[in-house]
């Protein structure tokens, strides 16, 4: 999930990634700014190679003075060589540009302008890479040093280049407060359209053939549109990989705490992907799927009084759609069926072992890797 930084210096992030407000109107007849290597010095922009895919970040931004600077240091001190950074600003007023100018020799590209939002200046941003994988990078977070290596040798491993249609998801340590902890990738199946996957898209690397099939980020949608955007590269037939490596920090915030909005919004998608369904059905499948019940609060009244009952109504009524059929049963219609109330599923004790073991093991890596000259400053854990 995903974000940038707000006109009023906040995160923002979408469930866990959202979208921020356009630039302002008067801003809109400011003069382009553009730089970066490409023009200054395109000899030294990297390279990519059947051994060495090139891997590309992109930052879009406004008004994050205080975080960009550690964004940048992170994608400069990768350990994987063949690295390349875009960078989109929406006339930041606060002094982010000029950062991004004084950084200008260890950027690929920036540009500086007006946009209509989080998901135009992602498509802007995605026009302009050249690399064999992509990700993007929010401006209030950073990378783990060896996140490029990781991405580039998952994709080497599957003997895959940038014509294979493919993702990998990686994980993400996720700062709340003082404390830390692994955030592993859901699953991107068939129920993501009815239970937001809990996918940290700053994690998401997709080669230039996923891009392609998956198309734009729709620009209509203020927090759900990377929501949006994986569910469709499931529904294009692009592959999926799982990696457990944590390759980005991940700070939570801004219009992610709008939980009413983010509901709203993720009805609204489900009502676009299956739009034979009322409004009845749509909530019956939120209260159902939805992995965070307890932002259901304020929605309490469209909650049917038998959510066991009203599940397999609803699917007797819609009985000749196969696509939502898959989705029900992917997101977890077995364990719901015959249950009047919401059924919390637990993880069982193999899988919290395992967790637990996958966060102890890279806890200990990070904590024993030397820091690198430039490094983002250290954060509590």
């Amino acid at each position: 999930m995903m974000g940038r930084v707000d006109q009023a210096g906040a995160a923002g992030h979408a469930g866990p990634l959202a979208g921020r407000p356009p630039a302002a109107p008067e801003a809109a007849g400011a003069a382009r700014l553009e730089g970066g290597l490409r023009l200054s010095a395109p000899g030294r922009c990297k390279r990519g190679s059947a051994t060495r895919p090139l891997v590309s970040y992109v930052t879009v931004v406004r008004n994050a003075r205080a975080t960009i600077g550690r964004t940048l240091a992170s994608v400069r001190n990768q350990q994987w060589d063949a690295v390349e950074h875009v960078v989109v600003d929406g006339l930041s007023d606060d002094g982010t540009r000029e950062i991004i100018e004084a950084h200008a020799g260890q950027i690929d590209v920036y540009v500086s302008e007006p946009d209509a939002g989080l998901y135009d200046a992602l498509n802007k941003a995605l026009a302009l890479v050249r690399g064999d994988l992509v990700c993007v990078l929010n401006a209030d977070d950073w990378l783990t040093p060896d996140a490029a290596a990781v991405a580039a040798r998952a994709l080497l491993r599957r003997s895959a280049t940038a014509g294979t249609p493919l993702l990998i998801l990686s994980s993400a340590w996720l700062h709340v407060g003082a404390r830390r902890k692994l955030w592993l990738p859901a699953p991107l199946d068939a129920g993501s359209w009815l239970r937001c996957p809990k996918i940290c898209h700053n994690g998401v690397y997709a080669t230039r053939s996923a891009l392609e099939r998956t198309g734009p980020y729709d620009t209509r949608w203020r927090i759900v549109g990377d929501t949006h955007w994986l569910c469709r590269a499931f529904d294009a037939g692009v592959d999926v990989v799982h990696c457990p490596a944590p390759t980005v920090h991940y700070m939570p915030g801004g219009l992610s705490a709008d939980t009413r909005r983010h509901v709203e919004e993720c009805a609204q998608l489900m009502a676009q992907r299956f739009t034979g369904l009322d409004e009845a059905g749509v909530w019956t499948l939120i209260h159902a799927f939805y992995p965070w019940p307890d932002n259901l609060a304020p929605f309490a009244a469209s909650r049917p009084r038998d959510l066991g009952r009203a599940l397999d109504a609803l699917l007797a009524r819609h009985a000749g759609d196969a696509a939502l059929d898959a989705a029900a049963a992917a997101a977890g219609l077995a364990a719901q069926r015959g249950h009047a109330a919401r059924v919390r599923t637990r993880r069982g004790l193999a899988a919290q072992v395992h967790r637990g073991l996958l966060r102890a093991w890279y806890g200990v890596r990070e904590a024993v890797a030397p820091p690198r000259p430039g490094s983002p400053p250290p954060t509590p854990k």
